[in-house]
This record gives C-alpha cells, structure tokens and sequence, in this order.
C-alpha cells in the first residue's frame, strides 16, 4: 500500500508539472505580441510599425521567424518582410534582416 501510494503521487507529480504545449495558433499570437513589442520599443523616428502576419519554423532553442509588416510614417504607408530568430521564452529577439 505504501508503494502504491508513493507511485500514485510520483505520478500525479510528473503530470502536473509538465509544461503544457501550445497550440499553432497561440505560438502564432505570442510571436505577433513579441514582434510588436520589439518594435515599439527599438523603433526610430517618427515611424510606425504593425505586424500584419508571421510565417514560422520551431527549432529546439528558437522560432525562425518571417513577418510581413505594415510601416506607417507621415506620408508613407508599405508592408515590408522582416526577418527575426525568437527564443522559446519569447524574451529574446533577434533580427536578421
């Protein structure tokens, strides 16, 4: 019986604590948040960015990431490609192109 017991909360201890997988549509959200919030934060002047959409690929450590961006300046308005790598955390971004 104090097996049974022991193995029956090793293994409710090992469920609860598994970090739970998020669904293409979340990751895909996250990742727009992210990428907003990059941009808002290092943008330059008087320009405005939106992140419009994101193609991705996960990788063991990061998302690679391809956004299609909509600049905003006072008389300029185009969608561009912008590239970036993404942590798992969604902490760190960097840029590539």
């Amino acid at each position: 019986m104090k097996y049974l017991f022991g193995l029956a909360f090793a293994v409710i201890l090992d469920v609860g604590c598994r970090e739970k997988e998020m669904t293409y549509e979340q990751v895909e959200k996250k990742l727009i948040k992210t990428m907003n919030d990059y941009l808002k934060k290092s943008r330059e002047g008087k320009a405005e960015f939106t992140v419009k959409e994101v193609v991705f690929y996960p990788e063991e450590s990061r998302y690679l990431c391809e956004f299609k961006v909509n600049m905003k300046t006072g008389n300029l308005d185009t969608i561009g490609v912008m590239k970036a790598n993404i942590s798992k955390n969604f902490k760190d971004v960097e840029r590539t192109q």
